[in-house]
């Protein structure tokens, strides 16, 4: 059940990376972009775990690198919840997002969705707010995961 923590920790991190510059002075506008995720979990196994992944995004910010921390809550063998932190690395600052996904396990295969609010940042990501929607999958138990994340946000004033 905790091997679906690392991906849904990667969808948290992910769902921080879309974002883009505000013109000083104006209201920050919304703004969308999407990113792929790829991570690897330290013990897909644990209640409490966390994951190292990265990531690349659409619009200026490219690649990145993120860290996880997550609990799983099963409600029954095979389905459960994780929530947790995120935190996107970029060359001009950092992006931190708390989500909670929804999974299902069948087998080793892993599937799983849910959304993610960006919660601050550093740098140039400051002031950025935001929200993600976020589906993966695991197809070795939780140990590597992949995810892709659709992004609303802005950088603020």
């Amino acid at each position: 059940m905790t091997r679906s923590r690392t991906t849904a920790l990667a969808a948290a991190a992910a769902a921080a990376l879309g974002l883009a510059h505000a013109a000083p002075g104006h209201a920050a506008a919304l703004k969308h972009a999407s990113c792929a995720l790829k991570t690897v979990d330290l013990n897909p196994t644990a209640a409490n775990d966390e994951d190292f992944g990265t990531l690349k995004c659409s619009g200026p910010f490219g690649a990145g690198v993120q860290h996880n921390t997550a609990t799983l809550t099963p409600s029954s063998a095979t389905a459960g919840t994780l929530s947790g932190r995120s935190t996107l690395y970029f060359a001009t600052g950092t992006v931190t997002a708390k989500f909670a996904v929804k999974y299902t396990l069948n087998g080793p295969v892993i599937t799983f969705g849910g959304a993610a609010k960006v919660v601050g940042g550093t740098g140039a990501y400051k002031k950025i707010k935001g929200a993600a929607k976020l589906q993966g999958s695991s197809q070795d138990g939780g140990t590597h995961g992949a995810m892709t994340e659709k992004i609303t946000f802005s950088l603020g004033r």
